[in-house]
């Protein structure tokens, strides 16, 4: 996928990426990345991390991340605030 634009950073965005994922007693036509969809709001944007927020306590900075490597990326849809897409980047 081509770069996300660091205007998506504080922007509520969906992204689509492949999991690395361990196999144990599994033939190997059944090993295969497992694709998610995480979304939240994009407050890390750099070349070896991508962070999104999904959830914070009132009035302070704990509260759930997801990190992904940006090379794991597939898309980042830019979402609106009742959560419907408002851009594609692929």
């Amino acid at each position: 996928m081509k770069k996300i634009p660091k205007s998506y950073l504080q922007k509520r965005v969906a992204v689509t990426w492949v999991d690395p994922s361990g196999y144990i007693n599994d033939d190997l036509s059944e090993v295969k990345l497992s694709e998610c969809v995480s979304e939240g709001l994009l407050v890390v944007l750099e070349e070896e991390k991508l962070i999104l927020r999904t959830s914070l306590y009132t009035g302070s900075q704990t509260g759930d991340y997801t990190i992904i490597h940006p090379a794991l990326v597939k898309s980042c849809l830019l979402l609106d605030r009742n959560g419907d897409n408002k851009t594609v980047k692929k």
